[in-house]
């Protein structure tokens, strides 16, 4: 069985896990679904690691590989949320997200090929793990929209159950808050992304920006999360009820997410990004 094929597996246990762990409320296999997800994201860093070292560079230069460092990067950055907001409700759909993702990876063509010399820059490792931290970031805070818009019932009960507050860290339990603060998380990473593909631009072709389509795009995900944070303060002043001010705001997570999608994936399919060098396409 390949290693691919045992992470995965990892992921549907951390699921499962998660699932049980909703439904009995129990302390124990709290623990476990952490435990579990955690050995998923060590095998799936295996997969990481060993790419690495099979191909000799960073294993990002094209679509499989990639995609199998997103799931990594969707647990990793799950694990370490959970652990500063003591929040687990979330993480059956993370873990599906990364098994997912890293199922979509194995579908793909595994083929290790050299990297082209403008790729073959330290910078290339700093740009692709700031921005993939911040697309999991993105991706986690999309789960919590969803969990808000399709059981906004259960989402009441747990902000005004004082059993489930954290009051030492201060955080409020309603889930379009929490999206909101996953949000304010992944954000410098993604504008770090942004600055430090730049400067790698500059070094590699001469110009910090080319209004390449990637680049283009990547402009546009940056402006809406921007946007987005500033939601609070605009939405408050349009003389909305109180109660519609969350739904606007996790919905406006949908559509971000979308765009973050269109940005990662989507761009290949369009013709006038076929000739990019920024494009992840099985190739």
């Amino acid at each position: 069985m390949s290693m691919i094929n045992v992470a995965l597996i990892a992921y549907i246990a951390a699921s499962i896990a998660y699932i049980v762990k909703e439904v009995w409320w129990s302390h124990t296999i709290r623990f476990y679904a952490s435990g579990i997800l955690g050995a998923a994201f060590i095998l799936n860093g295996i997969i990481v690691i060993g790419r690495w070292i099979q191909s000799g560079h960073a294993p990002f230069a094209n679509l499989y590989e990639s995609l199998v460092f997103y799931a990594l990067c969707i647990s990793f950055v799950y694990l370490v949320l959970e652990a500063i907001y003591k929040f687990r409700v979330v993480g059956a759909l993370a873990s599906v997200m990364a098994l997912l993702v890293l199922a979509y990876a194995s579908m793909q063509d595994e083929t290790i090929r050299p990297l082209m010399p403008a790729l073959q820059s330290n910078w290339l490792t700093v740009h692709v793990i700031t921005y993939f931290i911040g697309y999991a970031a993105f991706g986690i805070s999309f789960i919590t929209s969803i969990v808000f818009l399709v059981v906004r019932p259960f989402t009441k009960q747990i902000a005004n159950n004082p059993e489930t507050a954290d009051a030492s860290a201060g955080t409020p339990r309603t889930f379009d808050k929490l999206g909101y603060q996953i949000v304010a998380f992944g954000f410098p990473f993604l504008t770090l992304g942004m600055i430090t593909g730049a400067v790698w631009a500059k070094k590699a072709w001469g110009d910090y920006w080319s209004w390449d389509p990637k680049e283009t795009w990547s402009l546009i995900t940056w402006l809406v999360y921007l946007a987005y944070l500033h939601l609070p303060l605009v939405l408050p002043r349009m003389n909305l009820k109180k109660a519609k001010i969350p739904i606007i705001q996790s919905v406006c997570l949908l559509i971000a997410f979308g765009v973050v999608a269109f940005t990662y994936l989507g761009l290949s399919y369009l013709p006038s990004a076929s000739e990019s060098e920024h494009i992840y396409g099985a190739k």
